[in-house]
């Protein structure tokens, strides 16, 4: 039995070493100090958390880095921005924000260097102890801005057309140990507006926000989303930022049967999904779609939304009288995609008012 265990235990250790070898050599001419960095346990209240990873140039070019991306917006990147020469060695700040984010975490950093087509990975982990007054919070409220939580942080219209005026609300809950005023709005869209009902939010007290949304004022069709940053004194924090999501959608429900059979007519000359079968990992590929218009009134092919930025494109125009067609050439970069079969959509929102948002589905296998 000792054995076995022995064994399972060497096992292990050996996988894990290999795993961290691999982790460390996906740029040879690199060698990090630490790959994973773990803050251990870290109080809500310390504001925000860092660490700094030291790597160093091994090889005999200089390096640059070009850019950090981290998977969550908690977490700010700070590095070298100079060349670094051979034998130099340059540093990478990971700032993990505490405030409103209790319990464990786990953050990635994407350093993406000159001399490489992929990126190294960098971990922050650790657990953030709630303060105190979090544990009188009702679990309705999922979104945590320093002192002040909030049920939603976006205030949504998912389907609403230029006639319409719509509302929804937010709510706000105060968990600290003192009251907090609103001072105003700091920025908003001019669709938006809003009612706070009181501008001093007691403590272990909430209040609604009433958000109304005027359609004839939005200006761009389909799905948007814009920042509306409320000021208030709170120390933790005194900018609060919601979001206002529009989906502005076209209504053609008035139209006669004369005026929709005198309506443009998308089409394309393809069958969907779009199957692309199996692409190797980074594979990059393309495709052209032929767009028709065929009915009897120019067809405006407002906005190309694709679901995913792997997905790039190009089109002459967009604009089409009747009976005139246009080549859209599609680029698909697998790229940083993981392992999986993989459904993209590149949505076409136009004024054929049958098909008003179309969705050309894209369907990859990707493999290593």
């Amino acid at each position: 039995m000792l054995f076995f265990i022995n064994m399972k235990f060497l096992i292990t250790a050996t996988f894990l070493i290999l795993s961290q070898l691999a982790f460390a050599q996906v740029n040879n001419a690199i060698v990090f100090d630490k790959m994973i960095h773990d803050f251990g346990n870290v109080n809500e209240e310390s504001n925000e958390v860092s660490c700094v990873f030291t790597f160093k140039n091994i090889s005999d070019q200089p390096i640059k880095i070009l850019r950090v991306e981290t998977s969550c917006g908690c977490t700010t990147p700070q590095y070298s921005k100079e060349e670094i020469n051979p034998g130099d060695s340059g540093i990478i700040k990971a700032v993990y924000g505490t405030r409103g984010r209790p319990n464990s975490f786990n953050k990635n950093l994407y350093v993406h260097f000159s001399n490489s087509a992929t990126f190294q990975t960098l971990v922050i982990k650790g657990n953030v102890i709630p303060a105190v007054n979090i544990a009188k919070k009702p679990q309705e409220y999922t979104t945590n801005y320093s002192n002040l939580s909030f049920n939603y942080s976006i205030a949504s219209f998912p389907k609403i057309t230029k006639y319409q005026v719509l509302n929804t609300t937010i709510k706000i809950y105060n968990y600290n140990g003192y009251p907090i005023k609103f001072l105003g709005v700091k920025s908003m869209p001019d669709y938006v507006t809003l009612d706070l009902q009181d501008s001093l939010l007691d403590v272990d007290d909430s209040l609604i926000v009433t958000v109304t949304c005027d359609g004839s004022k939005v200006q761009k069709i389909g799905d948007n989303y814009e920042q509306i940053s409320l000021l208030t004194d709170d120390e933790g924090s005194e900018v609060k930022n919601i979001y206002v999501h529009t989906n502005l959608r076209q209504d053609f429900s008035k139209l006669s049967g004369k005026e929709l059979a005198k309506a443009p007519v998308l089409h394309i000359d393809k069958t969907l999904p779009l199957d692309y079968g199996r692409k190797t990992a980074g594979a990059r590929f393309k495709d052209v779609i032929v767009i028709s218009n065929k009915g009897k009134s120019d067809l405006n092919l407002m906005k190309i939304i694709p679901s995913c930025s792997c997905i790039t494109y190009s089109i002459a125009k967009q604009s089409l009288k009747p009976g005139e067609s246009v080549k859209m050439f599609i680029n698909i970069d697998t790229v940083n995609q993981s392992i999986a079969l993989h459904n993209k959509y590149l949505t076409i929102i136009s004024n054929d008012p049958i098909k008003p948002e179309m969705s050309i589905k894209m369907v990859m296998d990707i493999t290593r």
